[in-house]
């Protein structure tokens, strides 16, 4: 996940997620900081937690990019060509 919020001190960081809980009733991440330590941060300033209608950059695929990949990976799936079966 990486920090997205530009007035946060590590906004463009990379940080490892290690789970979620709600602070004050906002939803936040449970993060390991660059020096090693546990932290929290809002999901909004996070890329896992993209505006009203935008989408996280290359996080995410929407209901119907799923239904495409599928598609796509289908005949692999079931013994297509190149399964090697």
């Amino acid at each position: 996940m990486i920090v997205t919020a530009a007035a946060h001190p590590l906004c463009g960081e990379r940080l490892a997620v290690e789970g979620g809980r709600r602070v004050g009733g906002v939803r936040c991440l449970i993060v390991r900081l660059p020096d090693g330590t546990p932290g929290t941060i809002e999901v909004q300033a996070t890329s896992a937690g993209s505006a009203a209608g935008e989408q996280a950059a290359g996080a995410l695929l929407s209901v119907e990019g799923a239904r495409q990949l599928r598609r796509l990976l289908e005949p692999r799936v079931s013994g297509g060509e190149g399964s090697g079966t």
